[in-house]
């Protein structure tokens, strides 16, 4: 089956939970098979009659981690969780594809700030550890499709506030100081720079926070999992 790839920021704590995870799902079903072939009594079968039985039982095995019953791995306790995910947040409907020009762009999408990338909910968050993970192809282009579209109109909104407002005095100044630019005319073009105001910035923030992004989908997974 066809895979699609994904690598979130994750924190260290939720990324060792996960681990714990599916070390208890390995478990399971390592016990599941055992109780499997003792059922179809493979040990005592030879020949076709072996192979028939183990067949019935590699079957069942596979039907038991499409459903999310049996998961023993990363990839399946993740998928799980996301289908999960996006099935609360209604996110499980038609999506036309991504456009061609914003498909595989790197980075976070216009609009996700660092500030949201650092925080879920209400409680700030450490995202040092690094989750890499492979979800079926169609739960893949899905999340992508849904985090794409959902996010449209806030992004498009975002995008008008910068052409309206910049990047300000802070951004402009920090650029410039990053690329070893910083000088008297940088500083002057910095405070000549216009400055939104107090409702301005309460808007930015609130179309952030309605900017929704293949990592966010997949960390609010990994919490449901872990807890």
């Amino acid at each position: 089956m066809p895979l699609h790839p994904f690598v979130i920021a994750l924190e260290p704590d939720d990324h060792q939970a996960l681990n714990r995870v599916v070390e208890k799902g390995l478990a399971a079903e390592a016990e599941w098979l055992a109780a499997a072939r003792k059922r179809q009594g493979i040990h005592h079968l030879r020949g076709e009659a072996a192979r028939a039985a183990r067949g019935r039982v590699r079957t069942e095995f596979a039907r038991l981690r499409k459903t999310g019953k049996l998961a023993g791995t990363r990839d399946l306790v993740v998928a799980r969780e996301v289908r999960a995910e996006l099935k609360r947040r209604g996110m499980t409907g038609a999506y036309e594809p991504v456009p061609v020009a914003q498909a595989g762009a790197s980075g976070r999408p216009v609009g996700s700030s660092p500030r949201k990338q650092g925080r879920l909910g209400d409680d700030r968050t450490t995202l040092t550890s690094r989750l890499a993970v492979r979800l079926p192809a169609d739960l893949g282009d899905q999340l992508v499709r849904a985090c794409y579209w959902e996010s449209a109109p806030a992004v498009k909104a975002l995008l008008e506030w910068q052409d309206r407002w910049g990047d300000g005095p802070e951004v402009i100044m920090r650029e410039a100081e990053r690329n070893g630019a910083l000088n008297v005319i940088t500083m002057f073009v910095a405070a000549l720079a216009p400055r939104p105001d107090a409702d301005s910035l309460l808007e930015k923030v609130r179309l952030q926070d309605m900017v929704v992004t293949t990592g966010d989908i997949i960390r609010s997974a990994v919490k449901h999992a872990i807890h």
